[in-house]
């Protein structure tokens, strides 16, 4: 009869939340990781646009002054 029973079952109640439990911790492992990661990686991009953002700022502010500079007073 025993060999009809899902492993589960065979194990017995503490087999079985055991091994639910190991799967909750992987899945809770992998999440941890994946957070970490998108965290990691929002940074970087914060850290790239922002740069990216002060460039075309100072790009601008020299166009601006640009033709004051070439200005010639008589």
């Amino acid at each position: 009869m025993q060999g009809f029973l899902p492993p589960a079952r065979r194990a017995g109640a503490a087999g079985a939340l055991r091994r639910d439990a190991e799967k909750v911790w992987k899945c809770f492992c992998q999440l941890r990781v994946a957070q970490e990661w998108m965290v990691r990686r929002a940074s970087q991009l914060e850290c790239a646009s922002g740069m990216l953002c002060k460039w075309r700022v100072a790009q601008l502010h020299m166009a601006r002054r640009a033709p004051s500079m070439f200005i010639t007073r008589v």
